[in-house]
């Protein structure tokens, strides 16, 4: 199949290139340009500011349609991949921009308790202020335009990461290289990506006893999940990920996997962010302005945008993987996992007020089946599955009383491409920054059934389609679990060897899950990548 990233090959080579071969020692360098123009509309807006005029947060469009993005954008990747002493040394040294655009981001006033507002919320200076206490607040005007790469603002991007996605070395040992050991900086997946996919910093071992005898993989790596330098709570936040896999054939494998995650950054608590604002989201939209309810869910929600997330979490994930190809025509994919561990979770009661601990255990479940038959050698039919179990966010079953266990999947740094909008997918998919969220919207949950349809229909033009029915595992804050039905359509033209152009339409109708207001929520991407030889 003609995958939309495609259009990134340039730059996947530079990030992966595979072992030489004996006698093809030597030094290869690539780059490449992508270029980018998006248009996305009606997206659901989870951003919540306060009004300075009205004095109480914007809440009345929580989840509803946003505002029109329309942006260009570019990335530029560079990378040296070296080869010596008949393949058995190699390194690997790779850089990127991330993508690079113009954006505006909420400004940031200072604010203060006060009396006599709604929310109990002012700006410092209004006269109404209580007390010596001051803290930030995103309010709903907006600061100059600023030049970001990966959402962050560039000389952000620089200071944490120099651009530098990988920077590593490998050493093959035995015969045919059977054996090796890289350490660096490099691109890591666990658990085909529902787990982790990223860069870390790390070592990582792996035997392929195929290339002596038994049809076996063995791998195993204990890196730092961030791709920035890492900070001292995050070299003491180590992860570490085993594999064993059967290799019936060269493109086929079955498996198993297991990893462990100690956390004492807040990362795993971070997922939790956008799940508590919604709970002092939905405070406030059933309460009545300058309550004492609202008062004290206004000030909770300043606390909880205003301070990082914190906590020290313990996670494991067990689980399976595979790809078969039966009879030539039918190829069958799958990942299933269960994981567990342990939470604890500072909820912000409020500035200038104490946090309180939450500790609760996590069980959630994933299963991904994925499905393609080759109807012709140009045509591949297919269907999948996904279900990431979701339910409802810590804080609120805290608040409600329903017990000390979160039920959805946890991903530290998840790429899931099943789907273009409400997923990573489409021409533009090595551009996500992998962030870090809970599954589905607000945690909870995702059940997915689609089906998908691939055409070669020139050497030149590739046709992409998928089609997915999308909902929550747990009842949204509105009472609803449909997210809504998806079609993506993806074209890729190559007319020359060294420039692809690719075109992204996609559309999802919002269901019950979300507000009244369901406008379809559309993304339009128009994109050229020009490749060095």
């Amino acid at each position: 199949m003609r995958a939309p990233s495609s259009l990134l090959a340039a730059g996947a080579a530079l990030l992966a290139l595979a072992p030489a071969p004996a006698g093809a020692d030597g030094v290869e360098a690539r780059a490449a340009l992508h270029l980018r123009y998006t248009d996305k509309r009606n997206v659901p807006d989870p951003d919540v500011l306060f009004d300075p005029s009205a004095r109480v947060f914007a809440v009345g469009n929580y989840l509803g349609p946003g505002p029109v993005q329309s942006y260009p954008s570019l990335l530029v990747s560079a990378g040296l991949a070296g080869s010596f002493f008949d393949g058995r040394f190699r390194f690997v040294l790779a850089v990127d921009t991330g993508e690079m655009r113009s954006q505006r981001f909420p400004e940031s006033r200072t604010a203060c308790l006060a009396s006599g507002s709604p929310s109990g919320l002012d700006l410092a200076g209004s006269g109404t202020c209580l007390g010596a206490l001051r803290f930030p607040l995103p309010v709903t005007t907006r600061g100059p335009s600023t030049w970001t790469s990966n959402g962050y603002p560039i000389e952000t991007e620089l200071r944490q990461t120099l651009l530098i996605r990988e920077a590593f070395a490998e050493v093959r040992l035995g015969r045919a290289g059977f054996a090796a050991l890289r350490a660096g900086r490099k691109r890591i997946t666990v658990g085909d990506g529902f787990v982790y996919d990223d860069y870390g910093l790390g070592v990582e071992a792996d035997v392929d006893l195929g290339a002596v005898g038994p049809q076996w993989d063995f791998g195993a790596t204990v890196f730092l999940p961030t791709r920035n330098f890492p900070t001292e709570a995050e070299v003491r936040s180590p992860m570490v990920a085993v594999r064993a896999d059967f290799l019936p054939s060269l493109f086929e494998h079955a498996g198993v996997f297991a990893a462990y995650l100690h956390d004492v950054t807040g990362s795993v608590p971070e997922l939790f962010r956008s799940a508590s604002v919604e709970s002092d989201v939905t405070a406030l939209q059933g309460t009545a302005e300058g309550s004492a309810e609202y008062v004290r869910s206004s000030r909770r929600l300043a606390a909880t945008l205003d301070v990082p997330l914190q906590g020290t979490s313990n996670l494991y994930w067990v689980g399976t993987s595979g790809r078969l190809v039966l009879g030539e025509v039918h190829n069958l994919g799958w990942t299933a996992a269960l994981q567990g561990g342990r939470i604890n979770l500072l909820l912000p009661q409020g500035p200038g007020s104490a946090p309180v601990e939450v500790g609760f255990s996590s069980l959630g479940e994933l299963l991904s089946l994925r499905y393609h038959l080759a109807v012709v050698r140009e045509l591949r039919l297919g269907a999948f599955f996904l279900f990431l179990s979701g339910d409802l966010p810590p804080a609120e079953k805290a608040r409600l009383g329903l017990g000390n266990q979160y039920g959805g999947f946890l991903g530290v740094a998840p790429f899931i491409t099943a789907t273009n909008l409400f997923f990573n997918g489409g021409i533009s998919e090595s551009f996500a920054t992998r962030q870090a969220t809970a599954p589905g919207v607000n945690a909870r949950g995702v059940i997915a059934p689609g089906l998908t349809a691939s055409w070669d229909a020139t050497a030149w033009l590739g046709i992409d389609g998928r089609a997915a029915y999308l909902f929550a595992e747990e009842a949204g804050p509105y009472g609803g679990r449909v997210y809504g039905p998806e079609l993506d359509l993806n074209l890729t033209f190559t007319p020359l060897r060294w420039m692809v152009i690719g075109v992204e339409a996609d559309v999802l109708f919002p269901g019950d899950f979300f507000p009244s207001s369901r406008l379809p929520i559309t993304k339009v991407v128009v994109g050229v990548d020009l490749l060095t030889p």
